[in-house]
Protein backbone atom coordinates (compact mmCIF):
# COMPACT_ATOMS: atom_id res chain seq x y z
CA UNK A 1 0.00 0.00 0.00
CA UNK A 2 3.07 2.40 0.54
CA UNK A 3 4.48 1.69 -2.41
CA UNK A 4 1.47 2.37 -4.34
CA UNK A 5 1.26 5.88 -2.18
CA UNK A 6 4.52 6.70 -2.70
CA UNK A 7 4.53 6.17 -7.16
CA UNK A 8 1.35 7.84 -7.02
CA UNK A 9 3.53 10.76 -4.77
CA UNK A 10 5.87 10.54 -7.64
CA UNK A 11 3.84 10.57 -10.54
CA UNK A 12 1.70 14.03 -9.10
CA UNK A 13 5.51 15.40 -8.81
CA UNK A 14 6.48 14.64 -12.17
CA UNK A 15 3.07 16.03 -13.62
CA UNK A 16 4.10 19.12 -11.91
CA UNK A 17 7.49 19.70 -12.93
CA UNK A 18 6.24 18.72 -16.70
CA UNK A 19 3.90 21.47 -16.41
CA UNK A 20 5.92 23.87 -14.95
CA UNK A 21 8.13 23.62 -18.16
CA UNK A 22 5.78 23.74 -20.02
CA UNK A 23 4.75 27.07 -18.62
CA UNK A 24 8.45 28.21 -18.85
CA UNK A 25 8.92 27.61 -22.81
CA UNK A 26 6.74 28.68 -25.65
CA UNK A 27 4.62 25.37 -27.04
CA UNK A 28 5.88 24.24 -30.43
CA UNK A 29 4.12 22.06 -32.83
CA UNK A 30 6.08 19.01 -34.21
CA UNK A 31 6.71 19.65 -37.82
CA UNK A 32 4.95 23.22 -37.60
CA UNK A 33 5.11 25.08 -41.28
CA UNK A 34 6.98 28.33 -40.90
CA UNK A 35 4.54 30.84 -42.17
CA UNK A 36 5.96 34.68 -42.74
CA UNK A 37 4.92 37.83 -40.56
CA UNK A 38 6.06 40.86 -39.75
CA UNK A 39 9.47 41.02 -38.01
CA UNK A 40 8.98 41.41 -34.12
CA UNK A 41 9.60 45.40 -33.37
CA UNK A 42 13.13 45.56 -31.46
CA UNK A 43 13.74 47.80 -28.89
CA UNK A 44 17.06 49.04 -30.91
CA UNK A 45 16.10 49.52 -34.57
CA UNK A 46 18.67 50.83 -37.48
CA UNK A 47 17.29 54.07 -38.65
CA UNK A 48 14.85 53.10 -41.87
CA UNK A 49 16.74 54.29 -45.08
CA UNK A 50 14.05 56.09 -47.34
CA UNK A 51 14.41 56.60 -51.31
CA UNK A 52 15.58 59.91 -51.67
CA UNK A 53 12.97 62.28 -53.81
CA UNK A 54 15.34 61.86 -56.67
CA UNK A 55 14.69 57.97 -57.12
CA UNK A 56 11.54 58.24 -58.76
CA UNK A 57 9.23 55.23 -59.41
CA UNK A 58 8.53 55.88 -63.08
CA UNK A 59 11.35 57.44 -64.13
CA UNK A 60 12.42 57.14 -68.07
CA UNK A 61 15.21 54.84 -69.40
CA UNK A 62 18.21 56.04 -70.76
CA UNK A 63 17.35 53.98 -73.72
CA UNK A 64 13.80 55.02 -74.52
CA UNK A 65 14.58 58.84 -73.32
CA UNK A 66 14.92 60.22 -76.58
CA UNK A 67 11.47 58.91 -77.88
CA UNK A 68 9.66 59.39 -74.94
CA UNK A 69 10.43 62.97 -74.94
CA UNK A 70 9.65 63.47 -78.91
CA UNK A 71 6.34 61.74 -78.03
CA UNK A 72 5.51 64.71 -75.43
CA UNK A 73 6.63 67.37 -77.46
CA UNK A 74 4.37 66.23 -80.21
CA UNK A 75 1.38 66.12 -78.25
CA UNK A 76 2.30 69.25 -75.72
CA UNK A 77 2.47 70.78 -79.50
CA UNK A 78 -0.70 69.42 -80.63
CA UNK A 79 -2.19 70.79 -76.64
CA UNK A 80 -0.88 74.16 -77.62
CA UNK A 81 -1.84 75.17 -81.06
CA UNK A 82 -5.55 77.28 -79.54
CA UNK A 83 -3.49 79.39 -77.75
CA UNK A 84 -0.34 80.62 -79.87
CA UNK A 85 -0.64 83.81 -79.62
CA UNK A 86 0.17 83.38 -75.67
CA UNK A 87 2.13 80.49 -75.73
CA UNK A 88 5.28 79.96 -77.35
CA UNK A 89 6.72 76.07 -77.86
CA UNK A 90 10.52 75.55 -77.67
CA UNK A 91 12.30 72.61 -78.44
CA UNK A 92 15.78 71.54 -79.02
CA UNK A 93 17.86 68.63 -78.94
CA UNK A 94 19.82 67.75 -75.67
CA UNK A 95 17.59 70.49 -74.08
CA UNK A 96 14.33 70.78 -71.61
CA UNK A 97 11.38 71.17 -73.06
CA UNK A 98 9.66 75.03 -72.61
CA UNK A 99 6.61 76.67 -73.00
CA UNK A 100 7.07 80.82 -72.62
CA UNK A 101 3.87 82.23 -71.49
CA UNK A 102 3.67 86.26 -72.90
CA UNK A 103 2.82 87.85 -69.30
CA UNK A 104 0.91 90.85 -71.23
CA UNK A 105 -1.11 88.43 -72.45
CA UNK A 106 -1.40 85.34 -70.07
CA UNK A 107 -1.94 87.35 -66.72
CA UNK A 108 -4.51 90.62 -66.03
CA UNK A 109 -2.67 94.09 -66.33
CA UNK A 110 -0.15 94.21 -63.27
CA UNK A 111 -1.85 91.16 -61.93
CA UNK A 112 -0.33 87.80 -61.05
CA UNK A 113 -3.83 86.40 -62.09
CA UNK A 114 -4.15 84.01 -64.80
CA UNK A 115 -6.51 85.40 -67.83
CA UNK A 116 -9.29 82.46 -68.61
CA UNK A 117 -8.26 81.76 -72.07
CA UNK A 118 -4.66 80.30 -70.74
CA UNK A 119 -6.39 77.66 -67.83
CA UNK A 120 -7.31 75.40 -70.33
CA UNK A 121 -4.13 74.95 -72.42
CA UNK A 122 -1.81 74.91 -69.43
CA UNK A 123 -4.27 72.05 -68.25
CA UNK A 124 -3.93 70.14 -71.59
CA UNK A 125 0.02 70.80 -70.60
CA UNK A 126 -0.50 68.71 -67.25
CA UNK A 127 -2.31 65.65 -69.07
CA UNK A 128 0.49 65.68 -71.97
CA UNK A 129 2.87 65.53 -69.01
CA UNK A 130 1.27 62.89 -66.96
CA UNK A 131 0.67 60.29 -69.85
CA UNK A 132 4.17 60.41 -71.42
CA UNK A 133 7.04 60.03 -69.29
CA UNK A 134 8.03 61.64 -65.68
CA UNK A 135 8.55 65.76 -65.66
CA UNK A 136 9.86 67.86 -62.94
CA UNK A 137 8.40 71.62 -64.28
CA UNK A 138 9.87 74.50 -63.76
CA UNK A 139 8.14 77.57 -63.46
CA UNK A 140 9.94 80.86 -63.70
CA UNK A 141 8.88 84.13 -63.86
CA UNK A 142 10.72 86.69 -65.53
CA UNK A 143 10.27 90.58 -65.76
CA UNK A 144 11.77 92.97 -67.94
CA UNK A 145 13.76 96.42 -66.77
CA UNK A 146 10.66 98.09 -66.38
CA UNK A 147 8.78 95.27 -64.49
CA UNK A 148 8.59 94.42 -61.00
CA UNK A 149 10.83 91.69 -60.11
CA UNK A 150 8.46 90.32 -57.37
CA UNK A 151 5.37 90.97 -59.75
CA UNK A 152 7.50 88.16 -62.45
CA UNK A 153 7.62 85.86 -59.32
CA UNK A 154 4.44 85.58 -57.95
CA UNK A 155 2.83 85.39 -61.40
CA UNK A 156 5.46 82.11 -61.16
CA UNK A 157 4.09 80.94 -58.39
CA UNK A 158 0.17 81.10 -59.46
CA UNK A 159 1.05 79.22 -62.32
CA UNK A 160 2.66 76.08 -60.60
CA UNK A 161 -0.16 76.60 -58.24
CA UNK A 162 -2.74 75.98 -60.75
CA UNK A 163 -0.55 72.98 -61.84
CA UNK A 164 -0.32 71.67 -58.67
CA UNK A 165 -4.37 72.03 -58.81
CA UNK A 166 -4.18 69.89 -61.58
CA UNK A 167 -2.67 66.74 -60.50
CA UNK A 168 0.93 68.12 -60.67
CA UNK A 169 2.61 66.41 -57.84
CA UNK A 170 4.21 69.24 -55.48
CA UNK A 171 7.68 67.24 -55.38
CA UNK A 172 7.74 67.86 -59.15
CA UNK A 173 6.93 71.53 -59.16
CA UNK A 174 9.92 74.35 -58.74
CA UNK A 175 8.62 77.93 -59.11
CA UNK A 176 10.87 81.07 -59.15
CA UNK A 177 11.39 84.46 -60.26
CA UNK A 178 14.31 85.99 -62.40
CA UNK A 179 15.69 89.76 -62.43
CA UNK A 180 15.69 91.46 -65.77
CA UNK A 181 18.61 91.00 -68.25
CA UNK A 182 19.12 93.24 -71.37
CA UNK A 183 16.36 92.38 -73.32
CA UNK A 184 14.56 90.51 -71.75
CA UNK A 185 10.97 90.60 -71.77
CA UNK A 186 8.01 90.13 -69.06
CA UNK A 187 6.77 85.98 -69.07
CA UNK A 188 6.61 82.90 -67.85
CA UNK A 189 8.86 80.04 -68.56
CA UNK A 190 7.48 76.62 -67.97
CA UNK A 191 10.61 74.26 -68.46
CA UNK A 192 9.73 70.24 -68.82
CA UNK A 193 12.71 68.66 -67.25
CA UNK A 194 12.64 64.69 -67.72
CA UNK A 195 13.28 62.51 -64.91
CA UNK A 196 15.75 60.36 -66.57
CA UNK A 197 17.29 56.80 -65.00
CA UNK A 198 20.63 57.23 -63.58
CA UNK A 199 20.67 60.70 -63.92
CA UNK A 200 17.59 61.60 -61.79
CA UNK A 201 19.25 64.87 -59.56
CA UNK A 202 19.24 66.39 -62.70
CA UNK A 203 15.85 67.06 -63.23
CA UNK A 204 15.14 68.93 -60.10
CA UNK A 205 18.13 71.44 -60.73
CA UNK A 206 17.13 74.96 -61.85
CA UNK A 207 17.50 75.42 -65.38
CA UNK A 208 20.35 77.25 -66.93
CA UNK A 209 20.18 79.46 -70.38
CA UNK A 210 16.36 80.22 -69.77
CA UNK A 211 15.30 82.51 -72.70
Amino acid sequence: MQTVKYSFRMLMLAGAVALAGCASQPATAPDAVAIAGPAPVATAQAPVSFPTAFQTVGAIGEAQSAAVISAFNAALAGKLAGCKAACKLLTAKDRPTRVLLDADLAFEVGSAQLRPELLLPLADAVVASRSAGAWVIHVIGHSDAEADAGLAERRATAVAAYLSGQGVAGGRLRAEGRAARDGATRRVELVFAPIIEGREVRAWMPPEGAR
